[in-house]
């Protein structure tokens, strides 16, 4: 492999004409650049550079030599600049794979903050639950994982990853705003025990049983949807009771459902989940515009 540092100087000497001058420009000694150029030449197997009256030229190899070199030093100074931007966030890529709730409720805020600090940075967002947003990240097709994880759910303990927790988000129970629950003075869940129960995800239903089973009970779910207006609707139309999170109950509240104050239905933690090890300097700016997101408070 050719030696970088030695074709910088052999462009230096084709440059000013001569071993002297190149020394002068390099601040060094005039044996010390012809001892530079001796040890090229051996590396490339033929002479670089021939005697021309009083200094030297290039021969058809040195000049051959000194163009890819002219190359290889722009590519170089322009991989410089471009990591200087990415370094100082004037330039930069965040892609980041997040479930619905947050990509309406979390990233809208942190990204015109990002977008205002650091103008030259681009994000792409992609819609995923945690389990597809954890796919992407160990694929590397992702640099951020906006996930949640239900108090009944045990912790990741993958070493590969660290976990920045961004926010708990509580879980409210919803009912139709003339159910008994909507205006009990202590409401409980087991009073909701022969309801009909509306859910959204896999996990999510997972932690409404267990949320049930401590109140005593199994709960009756006929609908499963992922679509927390259509969730509400269904409630506010008398055809069942839900729990919902804060974070979703922020960005729609419909009007006919009432939010009672129920203890017991638990909460879920939102947390961004990257690589372990240094992370790229966008990847932090965006993580810390995330984690200065304040919380919102659900509409009673």
């Amino acid at each position: 492999m050719l030696d970088l540092h030695r074709g910088r100087i052999l462009r230096e000497v084709a440059r000013l004409g001569s071993m002297t001058a190149a020394a002068r420009s390099l601040s060094y000694t005039q044996p010390a650049v012809s001892h530079h150029i001796a040890r090229l030449e051996a590396e490339v197997g033929t002479p670089l550079v021939v005697r021309h009256g009083r200094g030297v030229r290039l021969t058809e190899a040195g000049r051959i030599l000194v163009e890819h070199v002219e190359d290889v030093l722009a590519r170089m100074d322009d991989a410089e600049e471009q990591i200087a931007a990415v370094a100082g966030l004037r330039a930069g890529r965040v892609r980041v794979a997040v479930f619905p709730t947050a990509a309406g409720g979390l990233l809208p805020d942190a990204l015109a903050r990002l977008r205002a600090r650091a103008p030259g940075v681009s994000v792409t967002l992609v819609d995923a639950e945690p389990p597809e947003a954890m796919a992407l990240l160990r694929a590397g097709d992702t640099d951020i994982a906006v996930v949640f994880r239900h108090a009944s759910a045990p912790p990741d303990t993958d070493s590969r990853f660290r976990e920045v927790v961004l926010r708990d988000d509580p879980l409210r129970l919803l009912v139709p705003a003339a159910h008994p629950v909507a205006s009990a003075e202590r409401p409980r869940l087991e009073d909701l025990a022969g309801e009909t129960w509306a859910s959204g995800c896999a996990r999510c239903r997972d932690h409404l049983r267990w949320a049930c089973r401590r109140a005593g009970f199994t709960p009756d779910i006929a609908f499963a949807t992922e679509d927390h207006v259509a969730i509400q609707r269904l409630v506010a139309r008398g055809l069942a009771v839900t729990t919902l999170p804060a974070l979703a109950l922020g960005l729609h509240t419909e009007p006919g459902v009432a939010v009672p104050d129920v203890r017991g239905v638990g909460g879920r933690r939102i947390s961004a989940v990257v690589p372990a090890g240094p992370r790229p300097p966008a990847v932090a700016a965006l993580l810390d515009e995330l984690a200065a997101s304040p919380a919102e408070a659900a509409p009673s």
